[in-house]
Formats: structure tokens, sequence, C-alpha cells
């Protein structure tokens, strides 16, 4: 029972659950656009608008946001992860291995949100230009997901020496 309610171990049914479920979570929306809206804006004009609406309102959101605090988000980003992955790797803390392998991707994905926004802000991207680049920013993520469990369960295998 121990072993079921361990929270941020490798062998824990609860890391890999929530693993799963961020990653859902991620590659579900892309920049506030679910990946549905996105299907049906291809063909419904009124749909397209609604895309366009929400990816303008959440990349003018994220790019000022960027502007504003962008350094201090990412020197402070750059830090935490730089200590996990001192603490994790080079001291053997599992905590800190296991909360890097699921923190370093998502710092990756926010990035590309951030480029993605700053970009949609700065080509006044509409239509389905902007469709397109939010549906292949989606395969990015999710490909990101994908190596990052697979990363994840390479680390717990040979650091730790047991089978996921």
């Amino acid at each position: 029972m121990t072993r079921l309610l361990a929270t941020a171990q490798f062998d824990s049914l609860w890391y890999w659950v929530l693993q799963v479920v961020i990653w859902t979570i991620i590659c579900g929306r892309t920049l506030g656009v679910p990946y549905d809206m996105l299907l049906r804006a291809r063909h419904d004009p009124d749909v397209a608008a609604r895309v366009d609406l929400l990816a303008s309102v959440a990349a003018e959101r994220v790019a000022g946001l960027a502007d504003r605090a962008g350094t201090a988000i990412a020197a402070g980003t750059g830090f935490v992860l730089a200590g996990l992955a001192g603490l994790g790797f080079w001291s053997g803390i599992e905590v800190a291995q296991a909360v890097f392998m699921l923190a370093a991707p998502l710092a990756a994905v926010g990035f590309s949100v951030v480029r993605l926004a700053l970009w949609i802000r700065r080509s006044r991207l509409v239509g389905p230009h902007l469709v397109l680049a939010l549906g292949w920013r989606r395969i990015c993520h999710q490909t990101i997901a994908i190596l990052a469990i697979l990363a994840a369960v390479t680390v717990a295998t040979l650091l730790h020496g047991r089978a996921i």
C-alpha cells in the first residue's frame, strides 16, 4: 500500500498517472485552443473566427507576460531545473530526478508556447495559417510528451535497476 501512495518516485503508480494526465492536458490544447476546434475550424467559418479570437487573446496574454517578466521567469526556471538536476543526478535523490524528468520537458513546452505567442502577435496570424500553426505546434508538444515519458522510463530503468 505504501508503494501505491508514494508520490514522486519512479516506482509509484501516482507518478505515472501524473505524467499521463499532465501530457494529456498539455497536448489537448495549444495556446488555449482545444484540438477539436482546430479540426472544425477547417470547415466551419464560425469556428475559425472563434479560433482566431481565442488564439489572439491567449497570444497577447502570453506575449505580454513574456515582455514584462520573461527574463526573470526564464532565469528562475533555469535555476530550479539546474538545482533539481544537481540534486537528482549528482546527489542521487530520486524525488528530484522524478520532478526534473517532468519539469524539464514542461519548460520546453512553455518556451515553445511563448515563441508561438510572440510569432502570432508579431505577424497577426489568422485564418487557415493560424490553424495550421496551432496544429503543427500540437504535434511538437506530442513529440515532446512521448520523448519525456520515454526518458523517464529510461532513467528509472538505468539508474535504479528496475523495470516499470
